[in-house]
């Protein structure tokens, strides 16, 4: 029996960190394709994070390259319009998240980074 604890996020709470990360990923758009730290887990083991490619992302799309930053991590483009919603206020005060949903979203975004890196 999977568990369906829900979580319940404040979003007010994150508009300034929204704001933050819009404004990190134009700016993080104009600086060098190097400039960044490298994932950690493929360094080390040579498997991609679930996150890997989300600065890329980030970054190819606030460079205008929309379709580079969905290769590189459709995660990075969901985060990027949650961030917009959340930074001007258009969203709802309170979100309630489901675990399961949530880790499914991880490990399919994982599954697509295993792909793209052709470890499976």
């Amino acid at each position: 029996m999977i568990a369906r604890t829900a979580y319940e996020v404040d979003v007010r709470r994150l508009q300034k960190p929204a704001a933050a990360f819009l404004a990190g990923g134009l700016l993080l758009a104009h600086l060098p394709a190097g400039v960044g730290l490298p994932c950690p887990m493929r360094s080390l083991t040579g498997v991609p994070c679930p996150f890997c490619g989300v600065t890329a992302s980030v970054r190819d799309t606030f460079g205008g390259h929309v379709r580079a930053g969905f290769d590189a991590a459709p995660l990075g483009l969901v985060l990027i319009a949650a961030a917009f919603v959340v930074a001007i206020g258009l969203g709802p005060a309170n979100v309630r998240f489901l675990r399961p949903i949530l880790i499914a979203a991880v490990v399919a975004e994982w599954c697509f980074e295993l792909l793209r890196f052709h470890v499976i």
